[in-house]
């Protein structure tokens, strides 16, 4: 059963394959030959936030934020650990569970877990009637501001290894607001094309933009839907020239993506931030003219260290935290996994979030 989990954790948006074929079409962008004016400084305080040693979460991937009206910030985790780690950074194979959710304030303060279960036996919070699981992806709120939508990959394992699994559909949670206690979820679509698993932008046109990922061999490519505020449901999809109720004719705006990214705006301006598809280190920025793209002026924002000490990891699933943002200054936070089950177990830095400052982005 844990080798199984284990598989799992190994990689949160590496999902497998979903086309046989190959589509050979370049991106839309292709790379600067220039060095990027891009500079940036460890986030050494966010850092020490995510060093936890017990009392609820302690190691995640997915490190997905959304600032809440009341000023706390919430925090979407995939395969998770809680219980404890010990001051020379090692853990026991307790506490696992496939998601949680975390909030605190703007300061990294008042740090509290959500689960299910109890700390000796925890569940996840977000829960399933069947054996299959799920990694939440984005959040957005209704108008009213009395709801949190989370968007839910749903997730088959099939047991045959660090890559045997499957995105079986997406799944919406509906939390109430201000307490996060789950009401329902219900499914969104059981498309296995696009795993709609890279962010929400809400639009000031009373829209908000959903994003995901298609994967070929070799690539992904952003798609984009969009949903009015208090009805996620209701989506609708870009084919390229227009909106339609054809999921099948979403198009690809981008490629050259991981499967969770940002979507983001800040004075004005439009932004997408990923990782590089396929696990690769680079983290990259384009100038975006609308939520459906163009995308332009793509630039190297960092190169992510591929050891957490003596341990080898996989970096992945970049995010900026732009509710962070503080004198022009990005936060950008990336996920680390261990290469190794001894990794994971030893090291407990091997298996959260790291961060970085970035100045002159724009």
């Amino acid at each position: 059963m844990k080798k199984i989990y284990f598989a799992v954790i190994c990689l949160y948006t590496f999902i497998a394959c979903k086309k046989d074929s190959f589509t050979n079409i370049q991106n839309s962008v292709a790379a600067s030959n220039a060095v990027s004016a891009i500079t940036t400084t460890e986030a050494t305080y966010w850092d020490s936030v995510f060093t936890r040693y017990g009392n609820g979460w302690t190691g995640g991937d997915g490190a997905i934020s959304y600032k809440l009206p009341d000023g706390r910030v919430m925090w979407l985790w995939g395969d998770s650990f809680l219980d404890t780690v010990y001051p020379d950074r090692h853990r026991p194979v307790i506490g696992f569970i496939h998601n949680q959710l975390t909030t605190m304030d703007m300061n990294g303060g008042n740090f509290i877990t959500y689960y299910n279960g109890t700390k000796k036996n925890p569940k996840p919070y977000f829960q399933t009637s069947d054996n299959d699981f799920y990694w939440p992806t984005f959040a957005f709120m209704n108008s009213n501001k009395t709801s949190v939508y989370v968007f839910l990959d749903k997730v088959h394992a099939n047991g045959g290894g660090a890559f045997d699994f499957n995105i079986v559909g997406i799944d919406i949670a509906v939390l109430n607001y201000p307490s996060l206690k789950v009401q329902k979820i219900t499914p969104f679509t059981r498309d296995t094309l696009v795993n709609w698993a890279g962010d929400a932008y809400e639009s000031s046109d009373g829209y908000v933009y959903l994003y995901g990922a298609e994967s070929t061999k070799y690539n992904k490519f952003v798609h984009v839907a969009r949903s009015p505020k208090n009805n996620p449901l209701n989506a609708t999809y870009w084919n390229g020239n227009a909106w339609t109720n054809n999921e099948d004719s979403s198009a690809r705006i981008l490629g050259g993506v991981s499967e969770g990214f940002s979507f983001f705006e800040y004075q004005g301006k439009q932004y997408l931030l990923s990782q590089e598809n396929l696990l690769g280190p680079n983290i990259y920025i384009w100038d975006a003219a609308s939520p459906t793209g163009p995308f332009t002026n793509k630039r190297l924002v960092y190169t992510t260290p591929q050891k957490v000490g003596k341990f080898s990891v996989w970096t992945y699933n970049a995010k900026a935290h732009i509710e962070f943002t503080t004198d022009n200054k990005l936060l950008v936070g990336y996920c680390t996994n261990s290469q190794t089950g001894n990794g994971l177990y030893k090291n407990a830095d091997t298996y959260r979030p790291y961060f970085i400052w970035a100045s002159n982005w724009q």
